[in-house]
């Protein structure tokens, strides 16, 4: 690139070189990506170029399970002295997990309060250029079809974020280039006969997509070749550029939707127009009125009209001229990008999914474990009622199961004399009756 070209919108001129050995060269020799539709890759691998796939649509909401007991009965600390500790570490958990979701809640309000740090990043332009000159010996045929290597260049995009001034060491895993990027698109100016095709390339951020320090495009060609790269940022939270009007209103050229409604709720405040009786309602000057089209508003209806008005952020536009004069040529100017980068504090969830999941997994044992306890309590209850008083425990045992059957044949009668004999219980009703009271038991 010349030194007659400008500082495209969006990025200023820095002093400095390309990134040199961060970057990892990927592209093939027919200049195609993986998956042959164009060649921009990246240093972590070929990124795929196909359209963003539709979002599938929201999986089916499984029933949350009912939460399981996991006290044990009282009466197991008679019989198990060492029980004791397990209630006592029960209630320790509850202390603490108080403990934990208090200062989860106060640390979820610290990280609404942080502001994004303002850093630089800096965006290097450099060519390679191979094959553009026959170099072959006295031994070789310079027109042979089997050593004839067709000349080609591949375009570099890299990118790195600057650390920041007072930093006397350099950070640790700082975020790749592509973190800061949903989007690049690469227009090529090229004679539209020789190379008819190939001459847009697009890369879209994909769910997944793997992070890198830079791209690269390969294409054939023996000539310079004039390259427009635009660049769309990845904003977090989502920012929009104001239409002019409302941009002229505000002083905003692009922003967030909750900065700029802010911004105009200030405005209307400074203005005083607001209704005296109702401070919802706001009555709309000339300005105001030609930008939401009604001469009197509720404020809830305020983000509803300035969506109108939002439209996507303008790309960072770079201009490049690839050479094919030398093998590696680098731009003259680095372009320095403003991009907004979270908190260190801002570490994303205050607990671990792989220690969530570990913790499930230990609440269903020791639920399981719980359970079995309680079902062994049962049968040694129900033992040694037997063994204790066999006649009187069979007696009320008997008296409890005829209940039982009364409440599931529900109106039906029978002779109490017959129910005694242990004929009536080889009865089909008897075992149809059955059957369904433990259906019904499973089921609660």
């Amino acid at each position: 690139m010349s030194s007659g070209h400008d500082t495209m919108p969006g990025a200023r001129p820095a002093v400095g070189g390309p990134l040199g050995p961060q970057y990892g060269v990927l592209g093939n020799p027919q200049g195609r990506a993986a998956d042959g539709n164009t060649g921009l890759s990246n240093a972590a691998g070929l990124a795929s170029l196909s359209k963003r796939p539709s979002e599938a649509g929201a999986a089916s909401s499984k029933k949350r399970k009912k939460p399981a007991e996991r006290v044990l009965p009282k009466q197991i600390e008679a019989y198990i002295p060492e029980s004791k500790l397990y209630t006592q570490m029960q209630e320790f958990e509850r202390k603490l997990d108080t403990t934990i979701s208090r200062k989860k809640l106060d640390m979820m309000e610290q990280k609404s309060q942080m502001k994004p740090t303002k850093r630089v990043l800096r965006v290097f332009l450099s060519n390679l250029a191979s094959d553009q000159f026959a170099d072959v010996t006295e031994e070789e045929d310079l027109f042979s079809l089997e050593t004839m290597r067709a000349p080609s260049w591949t375009l570099r995009i890299e990118g790195r974020l600057l650390d920041l001034p007072a930093s006397r060491k350099p950070q640790v895993n700082p975020p790749k280039f592509s973190s800061f990027v949903r989007s690049v698109v690469v227009e090529l100016e090229r004679d539209g006969n020789l190379y008819p095709e190939d001459n847009v390339i697009e890369w879209h951020r994909m769910d997944g997509t793997p992070e890198c320090d830079g791209f690269e495009i390969k294409r054939k060609g023996d000539s310079n070749v004039n390259a427009k790269i635009m660049i769309y940022l990845e904003n977090k939270p989502e920012k929009f550029k104001l239409s002019p009007p409302l941009a002229k209103l505000l002083d905003i050229h692009t922003d967030t939707a909750a900065n700029v409604i802010i911004a105009l709720w200030q405005y209307v405040k400074f203005q005083k127009l607001q209704e005296p009786d109702d401070k919802r309602q706001i009555n709309c000057d000339e300005q105001l009125r030609n930008i939401l089209g009604m001469s009197r508003v509720s404020f809830s209806q305020i983000p509803e009209l300035l969506r109108a008005h939002f439209s996507p952020p303008d790309p960072v536009i770079l201009n490049y001229t690839i050479t094919t004069d030398k093998e590696h040529h680098v731009h003259q100017f680095a372009y320095d990008i403003d991009v907004e980068v979270a908190s260190p504090a801002d570490g994303g969830d205050v607990v671990a999914p792989n220690i969530t999941k570990d913790i499930g997994a230990l609440d269903e044992k020791i639920t399981s474990l719980i359970q079995s306890i309680n079902h062994c309590k049962l049968k040694r209850d129900f033992m040694l009622a037997f063994a204790d008083n066999p006649v009187d425990f069979l007696d009320r045992w008997v008296a409890s199961q005829s209940r039982d059957l009364e409440t599931v044949l529900g109106d039906s009668h029978f002779n109490m004399e017959e129910i005694r004999r242990s004929d009536f219980y080889d009865k089909e009703i008897v075992h149809q009756a059955v059957f369904h009271h433990l259906r019904q038991k499973d089921a609660i």
